[in-house]
Order: structure tokens, then sequence, then C-alpha cells
């Protein structure tokens, strides 16, 4: 396979996090802490996007660099090596929902069972599974608690009542960044032989995802938060251990094999990972994709992951300082970049969306989510943000 640097333009990796910020405009004059939510774009990823367009404008779906194969092919390798997989098992699709809809449609559920997911799961880990209600598979709701330990144990209290057929996770809340052991939770699903999928939006690129060893059979996960790319595109991991005859429940010209050749028609499906591409997919958000994998992975993988968690943990030290309580602080040793703010250690009103507003106005951008305010900062945030911050937080305090 040609080297990424034969493909894309050059990306000189920064010799400091200030430089990285600076791949970054919109960190010039605000200060972006909603990375778990949408990332914004980068000055490479632009520019690959307009080296694309040069080359495409030129020579049409011809362009020697640009061809769908080969960007696909690297897509697929970057996103094996985040997830210690193989290429095969990934496909790509538009967002979490679509792929977790799609998964949730083609495959079958005793009668009399259950799905688990997490109370207060993002909707689209929920919504998709309502379809079981009607065929006789019931949907529960597992209470999160205050810590990763209180949530296994209320998980085995669940599987220990009625039939559970499947397990639909975050490893990471989405509301305030509880990581949850997966390793456990893995062995809880082999144990009483449930499917374990996995929604992996707040996860990947951010926490350390092993879905072989976890034995997961499926996960689905947005590009644009962790990973840095397109709104509008998502990852499918599926497992080797499929079913042979896997089949999506929707057919597209792109589910069969040799789809180039239209005709005849045919009924041979693509493996299990490439029919969730069942047509046409928007190849101008595979570039921007890769270009933001590339940029990572050039950074370092590992590398950016450190980074999150160091100025997660100084964002942290300064909020607590300030008088701020903290999700984390019921789990101290454990590392997350999503930050829940639920409170005051004295005791006084806490009102989140008041506090989500005056940073608004300061070009500090967070998040609202679960009576917390959420920040969720990246490898664009540097330490003068933090200062900044700080500054911005003691103005709203009178301190």
């Amino acid at each position: 396979m040609p080297n990424l640097n034969s493909i894309l333009p050059p990306f000189s990796v920064p010799t400091d996090w200030d430089s990285v910020s600076k791949l970054y405009p919109i960190q010039s004059d605000s200060i972006w802490l909603n990375f778990c939510g949408i990332s914004p774009i980068s000055t490479y990823a632009k520019e690959t996007m307009a080296d694309f367009f040069d080359e495409y404008s030129r020579y049409g779906i011809f362009a020697p660099r640009y061809s769908e194969p080969k960007i696909k092919e690297h897509i697929r390798q970057k996103i094996a090596e985040i997830l210690a997989c193989e290429p095969h098992n990934i496909g790509l699709v538009h967002n979490t929902s679509e792929g977790m809809n799609l998964y949730s449609q083609s495959i079958s559920l005793p009668k009399g069972s259950r799905i688990l997911i997490i109370e207060n799961e993002y909707p689209s880990n929920v919504y998709p599974w309502e379809h079981w209600q009607k065929k006789g598979v019931k949907i529960d709701f597992v209470p999160v608690g205050k810590t990763p330990e209180e949530f296994l144990g209320n998980l085995e209290n669940e599987f220990r009542k009625e039939k559970v057929s499947l397990l639909s996770i975050s490893p990471v809340h989405w509301c305030f960044g509880m990581p949850f052991n997966m390793e456990k939770i893995s062995k809880i699903c082999k144990s009483y032989e449930a499917l374990l999928v996995v929604d992996g939006s707040q996860s990947v690129g951010h926490v350390t995802s092993e879905f072989v060893k976890w034995e997961v059979d499926f996960a689905v996960f947005a590009a644009w938060k962790w990973l840095l790319g397109p709104l509008g595109m998502g990852v499918v991991y599926i497992s080797d251990k499929v079913p042979k005859d896997f089949e999506i429940i929707f057919k597209g010209a792109g589910s069969v094999k040799n789809d180039s050749n239209y005709l005849p028609y045919r009924s041979e499906r693509k493996p299990p990972a490439d029919q969730f591409e069942h047509s046409t997919a928007n190849f101008n958000d595979w570039v921007y994709f890769l270009a933001s994998l590339h940029m990572l992975s050039e950074i370092g993988f590992s590398k950016v992951k450190n980074r999150i968690y160091e100025v997660a943990d100084k964002i942290s030290l300064r909020l607590k300082a300030l008088g701020f309580t903290l999700d984390s602080d019921f789990y101290p040793d454990l590392k997350s970049g999503i930050i829940g703010v639920n409170g005051f250690a004295n005791g006084k009103p806490f009102v989140p969306e008041e506090i989500f507003a005056f940073l608004k106005q300061k070009k500090i951008y967070s998040a609202v989510r679960l009576g917390r305010l959420r920040l969720a900062p990246h490898i664009p945030v540097t330490e003068s943000h933090i200062d900044k911050l700080e500054s911005e937080l003691k103005e709203y305090l009178n301190l």
C-alpha cells in the first residue's frame, strides 16, 4: 500500500503543544472545550480538502492520489491500529445511529430475553433497540451509580435476574466521563452468553479500546469527536465471530460482491463490515477523516491520549481549587478526558446553565449534560487556555 505521505499533503509534526493548538484557528481567540461533542476542523484537514478538490476538479473520479479504494483502505488501517484489530473488521457509516440500527435490525434475539443499556444513555444507543420491544424482547436500564465498581455491582444484579441476550454500552459515560471496566464487563457478558455491543463515540481515540480483547461483537462510533474527524461520518467494528451468513437487513448497490459490475444482479454479499456501506458514501468526508487520522498518527495516538489526560487533570485541579466538585472525585485514580462539574464543595446552589452561558459570552465553549457543566479538552487546549478558563471562572465567582 502506498505511504500516506505520497497521497496526502505533507504534515510536519509540531514541536510543542502550543504549535499543535495553532493548527486549530478557533483556539486563537476562543477556547473549545467540547471535543466530545463536535470537534472543529484543523488547518491540516482544511488544506488536505483543498488539495483533494483541486485534484478532483482536474481528474474527477480518476484523481490519481485520491482514489476511493486507496483512501478507504488507509482509513481502515489507521482505525485497526487504534483498535488493535484487523482492517477487515472495519466498515464506514454516516453516524452511530445508522450503524447501530443496521446491526440491531440484522441480528436475532430470543423472545422473552432482555437488552440492557446504561441509564441516561445517549439516544443513538437506545432508539435503535426499541423495535425489539414489539418482538417480545424487553429493554432494561442499569443504574450507573457513583463509581465504576458500583456500576459493576448493579450490572451483575441485572444479569442475575431474567435472561439477558445483549448489553449495549458506552465505555465512557457521555454526560460526565465515568470510565467503565470493560474487561470485567466483557467477562460478565461471556459468562451469561450475552452479546456485547459498544457505542464507542466517547471512548475511541480517548481511552484504550481493545474490542478484540474485550470480545466485543459489534461497535460503532462517530468520527467527529475524539478522532477529530468530519461531522456526519462514523465507523463500525464487527467481530470475526459473526455468523458467516450475516446479512444487513438493507441491500443496496454496494452490498454485493463485484458491485462495480451492475448487471447481472447479484445475491452474494460482501464481507460483514463492507455490507454497512450499502451504497455511495460521502467521499469528501473520507478524505477529511483520513487527514485527521494521519495527523493524530504522526503526533502519536498514545501521546495524544496522554496529553488529553494531562490537560483534563490540570483543568480538574483548577476547578477543585475554585471550590467546584467533580464526578471524578469518586474515582480519582481513573483517567478520562470528560470532566463533569456537578456542584460546589460548600453546598451553594449550582446552576450549570448559568455558568455555560457566562463562559460562552467569553468565547469558552462547553456543554450542559445531566445537571453538570461538561468540559472535554483535546490536544488543541494549552496551558494558556487553562489559565484563561480559571480567570473567567474567578470573575464568575467574584473571586
